[in-house]
């Protein structure tokens, strides 16, 4: 009992410190999936595939200032993204490529 009591008070202590799940991705980590996301998006809402590429083409605008290694974190996310279909640790599916594109404001 007192070890399941200890391990609880662990376990409050370790995710009370934690930063929010948004807060966890880097900004460069973010672009990268952004990236990523309106190619992979383009693919699965055919209905919007001209506000994915303008999107696209704003990111990787936005890719190209960014200095050497945040490119190469940025570009690990947006092969994930673009190949895979998961945007920051999530799956994409055509409602969430709309939340993402609304939240990118086109």
């Amino acid at each position: 009992m007192k070890r399941l009591s200890l391990l609880a008070a662990v376990s409050i202590t370790l995710f009370s410190t934690l930063p929010a799940h948004a807060e966890i991705f880097s900004n460069a980590a973010k672009l990268g999936a952004n990236a990523g996301a309106m190619q992979y998006c383009k693919k699965i809402d055919a209905s919007n595939q001209g506000k994915y590429n303008l999107l696209g083409i704003k990111t990787l605008k936005e890719y190209e200032q960014l200095d050497t290694g945040d490119r190469t974190k940025a570009l690990v996310y947006r092969k994930k993204a673009e190949q895979k279909g998961i945007y920051l640790s999530e799956p994409l599916n055509k409602e969430r490529c709309r939340k993402i594109r609304r939240t990118l404001h086109l």
